[in-house]
């Protein structure tokens, strides 16, 4: 429980009539949506950054903020408060291991004669996903970058995490996992912290960037060209048109027959429509069409089935199926992205890729034929057509709960679609419910369908959409 003087001077803060201008405002300069229906959450912040000098009300805050703009000392010091920072050294491991054998070794072979590796973690927070990539390619690849020229790139909004990321120096909470010999091989032990060892910061860099604001290639900042990009689990927190924007930026930023890395609750339409989905074991990875794209090496189909907490990838005619670092696919021909200037005419669909799309709609549509009451089976169809934009996604969700009300990732997923179509209220709702099945369960126990998503992690994220809210 808050104290009374603390509670009052929220409340105050929400009634003042300047008090949703300026949640417009800063929404608007950040991206972070998730605020849109937590006016309680982002009354608190507010509250925590008052008095600002002898400015006492909400009014003379948003004046101060509109004089110095987002790049000021206070409206970093609001970003700073808004911002979320909970991140870990391997995290996902599933995905840190298809760049191991897939994108990686792709880019080394596409970039010999260049020698130039240039690899951007976008809303890096604290630092251990860049440090996480140096670390990999250190252990696995230093033989094939020997006299290469590698650049890690790490880029936030919050200033307060970069200083942090600069030093290299973490809690036991961001290097837990870790194995002993990981830990004695890339960190040295200060007092209570674990410190990067300085040759595994050798090609890492932080600086601030405004995804939402800043211009994307944005080559002043050398932010362009990369043949990796990784934008994990920040995405989520946006608005639709925002995400939309960001998406396309993205694709603009990779080189041609570069590979992009998005969070688990991050699929949808558009990412088939920009990017070629490449799915090995426990993750999918998304590539940019190169201008001349190789013939794919033709591999075993998988057959469909549960896959990860994120929306089931689309499967390609030809998919990875965990190749050797040799073996990784190369996409087949397929109509680029659109234009920044509208065609003369609208290109016809890929016709294969219409069929794949069908494919697996088909097969999950067989799955639930045959298991009706199976709430695994809904579950997957839901994300399959949240992903493809088509069915009734929230419908296969509900039959999922239905079947088993303690589903906590279909309750999550739901909470998820209503919120992208504009339903904040039962979004909410279905947020609290999934929270509310997790409460009894051990941090380190694994999710159900939650493709080695735990129990911790989950929690956290629906910590940060419930923040503030009341019961």
């Amino acid at each position: 429980m808050m104290p009374n003087a603390v509670a009052a001077g929220i409340e105050a803060i929400r009634r003042d009539p300047n008090f949703l201008r300026l949640k417009s405002m800063v929404i608007d300069a950040t991206g972070l949506a998730y605020y849109a229906d937590k006016d309680a959450a982002f009354a608190e912040r507010i509250n925590r950054r008052l008095p600002f000098g002898r400015i006492t009300t909400v009014g003379g805050y948003l004046a101060a903020l509109e004089a110095e703009g987002p790049t000021g000392a206070e409206y970093q010091g609001l970003i700073n408060e808004l911002a979320v920072g909970e991140t870990f050294f391997f995290r996902y491991i599933e995905q840190f291991d298809a760049l191991r054998a897939v994108a990686i070794p792709e880019c080394l072979r596409r970039n010999q004669s260049s020698r130039l590796l240039r690899i951007w973690s976008a809303g890096c927070s604290i630092g251990p996903e860049a440090y996480t990539l140096e670390i990999l390619l250190k252990q696995h690849f230093a033989a094939q970058l020997e006299g290469w020229q590698v650049h890690i790139i790490g880029t936030d909004i919050n200033g307060a995490f970069l200083e942090q990321a600069r030093r290299g120096a973490y809690g036991d909470w961001a290097v837990r996992g870790l194995s002993p010999e990981t830990l004695e091989a890339c960190f040295d032990r200060q007092d209570k912290l674990w410190s990067v060892k300085p040759k595994f910061r050798q090609w890492t860099s932080f600086l601030p960037f405004n995804l939402v604001d800043g211009e994307i290639p944005s080559y002043p900042h050398g932010i362009g060209h990369f043949d990796i990009i990784l934008c994990r689990n920040v995405m989520i927190y946006f608005d639709e048109a925002t995400r939309h924007r960001l998406l396309g930026n993205l694709h603009k930023a990779l080189a041609d027959g570069g590979w992009l890395v998005v969070g688990h609750a991050e699929a949808g339409p558009q990412m088939n429509e920009l990017f070629i989905p490449v799915s090995v074991p426990g993750a999918t990875l998304y590539r940019k069409q190169a201008e001349a794209a190789a013939p794919a090496a033709a591999v075993r189909s998988p057959a469909p089935g549960p896959a990860a907490a994120a929306p089931a990838p689309v499967p390609r005619s030809r998919r990875a199926t965990g190749p050797a670092p040799e073996a990784a696919p190369a996409p087949r021909a397929r109509k680029s992205a659109p234009a920044a200037t509208p065609p003369a005419a609208p290109t016809p669909p890929d016709p294969a890729e219409t069929n794949e799309r069908s494919t697996v709609l088909e097969a999950c549509l067989a799955r639930v034929e045959a298991s009706r009451l199976d709430p695994g089976a809904h579950y997957q169809l839901g994300l399959v057509e949240e992903e493809l934009g088509v069915g009734d996604p929230v419908a296969a969700f509900k039959r999922a709960l239905y079947l088993d009300p303690r589903f906590v990732l279909a309750d999550y997923h739901l909470a998820l679609a209503y919120w992208r179509r504009g339903r904040l209220l039962p979004a909410q709702r279905h947020f609290r419910n999934a929270r509310e099945a997790l409460e009894s369960r051990p941090d380190d126990e694994a999710v159900a369908e939650g493709g080695g998503l735990t129990v911790q992690e989950l929690r956290g994220m629906l910590d940060l959409w419930l923040t503030g809210e009341e019961g």
